[in-house]
């Protein structure tokens, strides 16, 4: 069960910045961290860990869009919300 989600100060400012991020991209992402504490399971979120690692996960903003999180017992810190194809 997560409890806590934690955004650092760079991904926040990111947030608000409008040239950064659209705003229907923004609304969606914290949508999807709603999701995460309800029910990380959700089919929407297309939930998953990273291949080869043990506690950083990610899931799916929209087609183009994916958020990276390290997961640690109830708490979520937030590493990156980036391109599909610039993740890895």
């Amino acid at each position: 069960m997560i409890k806590k989600i934690n955004i650092p100060d760079h991904l926040i400012k990111e947030l608000k910045n409008k040239k950064k991020l659209s705003e229907p991209i923004k609304g969606k992402f914290y949508w999807c961290l709603e999701m995460l504490i309800k029910n990380p399971q959700h089919p929407s979120l297309r939930n998953k860990t990273v291949k080869g690692t043990i506690n950083i996960w990610e899931f799916s903003i929209n087609k183009n869009y994916r958020c990276i999180y390290r997961k640690e017992r109830e708490e979520v810190y937030i590493l990156a919300i980036v391109k599909h194809e610039d993740a890895f």
